[in-house]
């Protein structure tokens, strides 16, 4: 039905954030998720012209507003978690001063070295150490010594550095904890009981991020700006944000990634960050912000009825409903998610083609998925979504196959990653 080129060799190494992990401004925090900045080069360079005007729905840490204003080219671009929204906004300043910088991390360590505090208050139970819990995230030196740069950092009186240096308080955090990220979530590190890190430690890590990172790459940067994308950038959920910021028939070209449908709730991934940084304060802030995410986990409980009349899809569903007749369902919300999944994906395609100019493009970037033995045609899916929405799929591209989880890997051994390529076409 798609015609699929095959570009295992050419994005089987690009697809994957890793690449970046050494790159100036990139690296300021350890990102999972999304790919590589040569990525977003790759497609502007197949281009027959320089876009002008791009939309990033799923922006993550920022890496394609990033990229693509380094290139001089502007860039929409909309993220719910305030987490993620806080790092790209912080790697899309473009007027850091030297001087300003070092003067703030001066008073941080002066202030750090000055307080006092005998234990650290959260509502989060297991958060930090205490009598009577059998689990804890931070052991309570590290506690204090996370709260005494934490509080230094919030007496900056300019709000540019200090988000600065709260991206990178975030970027040493899971480091000094308890936990690692095991796939979709935070598990607890081998022998995490016996961890001892001191207080010296974790200011010596803090202190390691700024001299080593975002001093020498903001000394480094040579690059003038001619756009400012973090103008640009909003906290908002892009279901409803680019249809109110974004002026129609505008967009050139767009280059996105959304949540993968694998059950993996964001909010989850990156929950350390939230609540010790006080991004998100109670249990009840954390459900609302799932609640604002795409349906691509189960997390909360949907109870929303809407469904998108797609025949694969329809097809999917009821081979799902077959197989979990006959195996036991892990959780009861997996069809609602996978339902409620492709309706958020035609809310997405809807909105874009308000939004994309005739001739404009779309590289969007997603992976197949499996349940109770039944492959998921995310690809398909949502390139059938797209052609009823009035686009034209130029092809799939192949990207790599990742592998299934243990339960699913005798029914379906591994899943293809790919890019649909998507084109706008001269309405009828």
């Amino acid at each position: 039905m798609y015609q699929y080129q095959d570009y295992l060799e050419a994005y089987g190494r690009i697809m994957q954030f890793n690449k970046n992990k050494s790159e100036p401004f990139h690296r300021w925090y350890p990102f999972v998720e999304g790919y590589s900045k040569e990525f977003i080069q790759s497609i502007i360079e197949e281009l027959d012209e320089k876009p002008q005007v791009c939309l990033e729905p799923f922006s993550g840490s920022g890496t394609t507003a990033l990229e693509l204003q380094t290139m001089g080219i502007k860039c929409f671009s909309f993220e719910v978690n305030p987490l993620m929204y806080l790092i790209a906004k912080v790697k899309l300043e473009n007027d850091y001063a030297i001087d300003k910088i070092q003067h703030y991390f001066e008073f941080i360590k002066q202030e750090r070295t000055n307080s006092n505090i005998a234990e650290v208050k959260t509502t989060f139970k297991t958060l930090y150490q205490k009598e009577g819990l059998k689990k804890w995230n931070y052991n309570a030196s590290v506690a204090i010594a996370i709260e005494k740069i934490h509080l230094a950092i919030k007496l900056i009186d300019d709000d540019k550095y200090m988000e600065l240096f709260t991206v990178a308080l975030a970027a040493i955090l899971l480091d000094v904890s308890n936990l690692y990220r095991n796939g979709k979530c935070l598990s607890y590190k081998k022998n995490w009981k016996d961890r001892n890190i001191t207080e010296a430690e974790v200011f010596d890590k803090f202190d390691k991020k700024v001299n080593e990172e975002l001093l020498v790459d903001i000394r480094n940067n040579k690059i003038m700006a001619l756009v400012h994308n973090k103008k640009y950038l909003y906290h908002e959920d892009s279901r409803v944000g680019i249809q109110k910021t974004v002026t129609d028939n505008s967009i050139d070209l767009v280059i996105t990634s959304p949540p993968y449908l694998n059950s993996r709730d964001y909010t989850d991934t990156y929950m350390l960050e939230l609540k010790t940084l006080e991004l998100t304060h109670t249990n009840e802030e954390v459900r609302k912000l799932r609640e604002k995410t795409l349906r691509s986990h189960v997390q909360i409980k949907w109870k929303d009825t809407a469904s998108i009349d797609n025949q694969l899809l329809h097809e999917t569903l009821r081979e799902l409903e077959r197989a979990t007749r006959e195996q036991t369902m892990w959780n009861d919300s997996i069809i609602d998610m996978v339902r409620l999944y492709f309706v958020d994906m035609k809310s997405i395609f809807s909105v874009l083609y308000k939004k994309i100019r005739t001739g404009g493009k779309i590289y969007f970037n997603v992976s197949n998925s499996a349940y109770y033995g039944v492959m998921i045609n995310t690809l398909e899916i949502c390139a059938s979504i797209a052609e009823n929405e009035g686009f034209k799929v130029i092809e799939i591209r192949k990207a790599r196959y990742l592998k299934t989880s243990p339960q699913q890997k005798n029914e379906v051994d591994k899943l293809l990653e790919g890019v649909i390529v998507i084109e706008k076409g001269i309405d009828q």
